[in-house]
């Protein structure tokens, strides 16, 4: 079986908080939207699903032509962990072509999945679909260490666990219970080469491999909610850590 591949289409100031995910056949699966506030506290990151839409397998992703960054750095521990320690923007220079379609989200072929709700003094609420908000700090487990903080294990809705591994370059998503553990079902593919008019890269989707247990695999909305969440987690320090360093 091939990968799924979404392909975030904008660039901009927070391309993680503020985009549209398309197949490999070009069309829209996922709308981000996180309107700005005057303050920039207290943001809410709301996530949109094509109504009835079918995610296309893609074909290869090195047809792309394009250079990804790896993670093959080693693990390194991080005193601060702190889920809150920022809430700044997504800097990365990435803006797409003024001709991208602008999605109307009050068609009715969009339907709200998710919702994040930013905090800076207390934990950050997640939502998923029609359920309850929860604490994202109760939802997300730590666990051992990266260059970024604690990576992060949860429990996804078919009562399996998963756990997001904050890579030096980008996270990727693990099984994290039973004889499957280790397994990666999706990892962030970031350009090596960001460009004022590409977008940052793509979010991989794998599906199970010969011999991986997984009777009912996660959903792709929990995919992209919780991936959301942990990558402006770990952008916000890497660009924290970078400030620093250049300041001496």
């Amino acid at each position: 079986m091939t990968s799924i591949d979404l392909y975030p289409t904008l660039g901009g100031s927070d391309p993680i908080l503020n985009n549209t995910y398309k197949d490999s056949q070009g069309k829209v699966q996922y709308v981000v939207r996180t309107p700005t506030t005057l303050t920039g506290i207290g943001r809410v990151t709301t996530i949109y699903k094509s109504k009835g839409a079918q995610v296309v397998p893609s074909q290869s992703t090195t047809s792309q032509q394009v250079d990804y960054c790896d993670d093959e750095e080693p693990a390194k521990e991080n005193d601060n962990d702190n889920d809150r320690a920022s809430i700044n923007l997504d800097e990365t220079p990435a803006v797409t072509d003024t001709t991208e379609e602008v999605v109307q989200l009050e068609d009715s072929s969009m339907v709200k999945v998710g919702e994040i709700a930013w905090s800076l003094f207390k934990s950050s609420m997640i939502t998923f679909g029609n359920k309850p908000a929860q604490e994202a700090d109760r939802y997300f487990r730590k666990e051992s260490w990266g260059w970024w903080g604690r990576h992060r294990a949860f429990t996804g809705p078919n009562g399996k666990e998963y756990k997001w591994v904050l890579g030096f370059y980008t996270p990727e998503l693990i099984i994290n219970s039973g004889t499957s553990t280790g397994t990666v079902i999706a990892r962030f593919h970031r350009r090596k080469l960001i460009l004022w008019n590409t977008p940052p890269g793509y979010l991989e989707i794998v599906p199970p491999a010969s011999g991986v247990v997984d009777d009912v695999p996660l959903d792709i909305d929990t995919i992209l909610a919780t991936f959301i969440y942990i990558e402006k987690l770990r952008g916000d320090k890497e660009r924290s850590v970078s400030k620093t360093n250049r300041a001496f």
